[in-house]
């Protein structure tokens, strides 16, 4: 089969009729789509191309983390131009933003995220076919996340204009999620604790209300220390650090088989010396460790900084702690810490309803020959996309999963997270596929299914107080589980390991 390539022209046309409903999949039998509901759906449909043109605008950047400087301002200066008060550089990041409509209770929040990964460049086609080799890609769907939530902010401020609706939003645009670090200093620098509800989408693969935890993490760099000397006319006379990293590969890949199932430890080398013929006088690893809540990583990172205490000692010998004859200690920079999500059920249930309401992205049959084709590619049943909405089920089974500094956000403001189906069905995230689908027309309209689910869950924010005390309770019996505090202190500023830098 000949491999489908998708234009920007292309998807332009199917967006240029938002305006009759045909992307919205709205579903009036399920729900209550209220006057209010009804105007904030509108908006999106009205104003669809001006989110496409966005989230393509970000897409083609592929800014990677920190460094997202166009990408963050295009956003801020669509919610600033629509009468949003902005306030950017927040929490020592220059691309990090707080933008602030409204006054008064109840406070909803929305998370723009924005955001590339290194080395996944692609265009929109269903083989291999990089944009700019070695360049950044949208591979978790970035570009629509944070259009997807400005667009849902931007539906909900037009009905309470419309309809007289009392309460504030807020658009917190949150920088380097891929690095796990935006969010989680802007919490730690208490912009998140007047939150009476956060709402969050993700694309993914499939429709559905988050009801499992994430696990917790800790990122960190470890720099080792030695001394150069010849390698092979007296490598006696050195000490090489990338010794001591292999002995802690080593020290970890032993402790593997004694964690808790659930628990993770992940690195790579970031530096290990530049030339065989000489021992390496620095060298430097870049960890996570993960466990299925904050408990259990903290004592698995516990561990691991004694291995690399271990570590050093072994590579330095009888010199070890011997300042003279060049001794330095391990250093080891923390980068970030994320707890394991705070499931809020109760907020889950209204988001449910809501997607339930809008119903999924209805997808043409070249959008799904185009998903089938990406499935092939990876040797996957040729399914196409998710035209399905998951029941809401807390007892569901447990799922794999990874992290989110969302999840922060969760242990100081009630969060719901959802997920819309913008790649097909068991196409991993943080793939070049992936990138190819979050360029796509079905990745354009999951995200107007996500704008449209997010300001229909506003609505109820700040229309439904009984619903809203029902979370709130929810929110302070959950916090009785967890002693809460900063996963990272306050002498820890934002930054990437040396190789990213």
């Amino acid at each position: 089969m000949k491999a489908v390539n998708l234009s920007l022209s292309f998807y332009i046309v199917i967006f240029s009729f938002f305006h009759i409903g045909v992307v919205s999949g709205e579903n009036p039998s399920r729900g209550d789509w209220t006057r209010e509901k009804r105007s904030a759906a509108a908006w999106v449909d009205d104003n669809g191309n001006m989110l496409v043109a966005a989230s393509q605008r970000i897409w083609q950047l592929a800014e990677l983390a920190l460094r997202e400087n166009e990408s963050s301002r295009l956003l801020s200066e669509i919610l600033s131009e629509n009468g949003f008060q902005v306030k950017r550089g927040v929490s020592q990041m220059p691309t990090a933003f707080v933008a602030t409509y409204g006054s008064g209770k109840p406070v909803v929040a929305y998370l723009a995220e924005f955001d590339a990964l290194p080395g996944l460049s692609q265009t929109v086609s269903a083989r291999v076919e990089a944009k700019i080799p070695g360049g950044g890609g949208h591979g978790c769907g970035h570009n629509l996340f944070g259009v997807g939530s400005i667009g849902g902010a931007l539906a909900l401020q037009s009905a309470m204009k419309k309809h007289r609706l009392r309460g504030t939003i807020r658009v917190y645009g949150t920088p380097a999620e891929e690095q796990g670090i935006g969010k989680v200093f802007m919490v730690r620098d208490g912009l998140f604790e007047d939150v009476d509800v956060c709402l969050s989408w993700h694309p993914s693969n499939e429709n559905k209300v988050t009801v499992q935890p994430s696990k917790a993490l800790r990122s960190f760099e470890v720099t080792f220390f030695g001394r150069s000397a010849h390698a092979s006319a007296a490598p006696w006379e050195g000490v090489s650090a990338l010794d001591a990293v292999e002995a802690l590969e080593s020290g970890i890949n032993l402790l593997r088989e004694h964690m808790p199932e659930t628990a993770r430890i992940h690195y790579v080398v970031t530096e290990g010396g530049d030339a065989p013929n000489v021992i390496p006088s620095l060298a430097s690893v870049w960890m996570f460790t993960r466990g299925k809540d904050w408990p259990e990583q903290e004592k698995v990172y516990h561990h691991v900084r004694r291995i690399i205490e271990a570590a050093d000692m072994m590579a330095w010998g009888e010199e070890y702690g011997n300042a003279e004859s060049g001794f330095r200690p391990a250093e080891v920079a923390l980068f970030t810490g994320l707890y394991d999500y705070n499931i809020n059920l109760e907020a889950g249930r209204m988001v449910q309803k809501n997607l339930e309401l809008v119903g999924p992205p209805s997808f043409t049959e070249v959008e799904q020959a185009f998903a089938r084709e990406l499935q092939e590619s990876f040797g996957l049943e040729p399914q196409g996309m998710h035209t399905e909405v998951i029941r809401f089920d807390p007892e569901r089974a447990p799922e794999p999963g990874g992290s989110t500094d969302v999840a922060n956000i969760s242990w100081v403001a009630p969060t719901v997270g959802f997920g819309v189906a913008n790649w097909p069905l068991k196409v991993p995230a943080h793939s070049w596929a992936s990138t190819a689908a979050s360029g796509s027309p079905a990745g354009l309209k999951a995200m107007s299914t996500a704008a449209k689910v997010l300001a229909l869950s506003g609505i109820d924010a700040l229309t439904d107080p009984g619903t809203m005390k029902v979370i709130r309770d929810e929110f302070i019996e959950s916090r009785k589980k967890f002693d809460y505090g900063d996963a990272i202190g306050p002498d820890i500023q934002p930054a990437l390991p040396s190789h990213m830098k």
